[in-house]
């Protein structure tokens, strides 16, 4: 660890909430669509257009963050904060949809290049040894949007306005510039990367792609987020229709999918570097897989259901955030742009699977959402096997 322990810890803690604030901008719009639509005064087909939207801008991440190997992660970090405050603001002051739409593209895309610059961050300044510690610490804000975020912003909307937690988490952005801009030191490559090793996006791009270990890792990503967001669209959905539950209690179990994601981030963070993070990830996949294909089996009852919910997210998240920690050493030169890759191609198989998600539910049901959820799964597992096979360093 090459800062002083008391400023990186510090630093960490204030760049995990600033993390925290661009999940939440983007997650809210999920459990209270409704209430967006309304205060709009638009159809709820607009808000879910605007979901879709948000979740494609994790294709244009690499553009961004491709530039943290070139000109430092510290900028690009800064940057992404100054995109997430003015959409936020503008969004809290200006309440029409386009200022919503402004500011929900402006978190999708603030977030697609905060998470590998903030990533690459880490691994220059963390010893592999304990990258899974630190990248598992600091996903606990995925979890905390759940848990923390959304509650609080739902709080916020029925008290004052629907555009309201947009102005707060603006605020909160701009107060974490200020500070990870007094905390952070200047993060550049050293001279000698600046040049074959790091450029521009294709440059940089055409080189991670001749690793074999990173086209299996970038079609892990696509499968695993596909399967995930297949049933993530639709899981309220299930709750409503199957078991007659108000919104007010399918975000009860929002907060029961929160409790699993902080599981499972403790996992990777307490246990993932002693199993070994490549081993993790395999035996994340194998769970991940099983616990789909259980969702149907406990569709009987509510709290069957809801066990079965908190097991599936609780595996999938250790999984993918041990593999985030293992994608910081594959390129040690090019960790944003392959941090980056890993981000645009899961970002696409959200894309695919909250479109696909909704179509094969009111075709069919939760069983072949769990079936080829699972299946995803398993195609995921076999490109990790594929990429993977004779990597020897986890």
């Amino acid at each position: 660890m090459t800062q002083p322990r008391f400023r990186f810890y510090t630093l960490i803690l204030v760049t995990t909430l600033a993390k925290l604030l661009m999940n939440t901008a983007r997650r809210m719009v999920y459990p209270f669509a409704p209430a967006f639509a309304r205060g709009l005064d638009v159809d709820l087909a607009a808000i879910t257009s605007v979901i879709a939207l948000n979740q494609a801008t994790a294709v244009l991440g690499p553009v961004g963050a491709s530039f943290a190997d070139h000109y430092g992660n510290r900028r690009i970090i800064l940057f992404s904060l100054v995109m997430l405050c003015i959409g936020c603001v503008a969004a809290g002051l200006i309440p029409i949809y386009g200022t919503l739409v402004l500011a929900l593209f402006l978190a999708g895309l603030a977030k697609s290049i905060f998470d590998p610059s903030f990533q690459a961050f880490i691994g220059t300044h963390v010893p592999f040894e304990q990258r899974g510690k630190f990248i598992g610490m600091t996903e606990l804000a995925w979890a905390g949007a759940t848990l923390v975020g959304i509650p609080l912003a739902g709080m916020t909307i029925q008290a004052f306005s629907f555009q309201t937690p947009f102005l707060v988490i603006g605020i909160m952005a701009a107060a974490c510039f200020a500070l990870i801009f007094r905390l952070m030191p200047e993060d550049r490559p050293p001279a000698g990367n600046t040049g074959k090793k790091t450029g521009h996006l294709l440059v940089n791009w055409r080189q991670i792609m001749k690793t074999r270990q990173v086209l299996g890792m970038l079609s892990f990503a696509f499968f695993m987020a596909l399967g995930s967001d297949i049933l993530f669209v639709v899981y309220g959905a299930w709750l409503e229709q199957s078991y007659g539950l108000s919104l007010a209690a399918i975000g009860m179990g929002t907060i029961l999918i929160g409790m699993a994601e902080v599981a499972g981030e403790a996992i990777t963070a307490f246990f993932s570097d002693r199993i070994g993070l490549l081993r993790t990830v395999f035996i994340g996949m194998i769970l991940t897989a099983g616990a789909y294909f259980l969702l149907p089996v406990l569709d009987r009852g509510v709290p069957y259901v809801l066990g079965g919910l908190f097991l599936v997210f609780l595996c999938f998240e250790f999984t993918i955030v041990t593999a985030m920690s293992l994608a910081t050493e594959l390129i040690p030169e090019l960790r944003a742009s392959t941090l980056s890759a890993f981000y645009a191609v899961g970002g696409m198989g959200r894309v695919v699977g909250a479109f696909c998600g909704g179509l094969i539910w009111s075709k069919t049901g939760i069983f072949h959402i769990s079936v080829i959820a699972g299946v995803c799964t398993l195609a995921a597992l076999a490109c990790m096997t594929a990429g993977f096979i004779r990597f020897s360093r986890s």
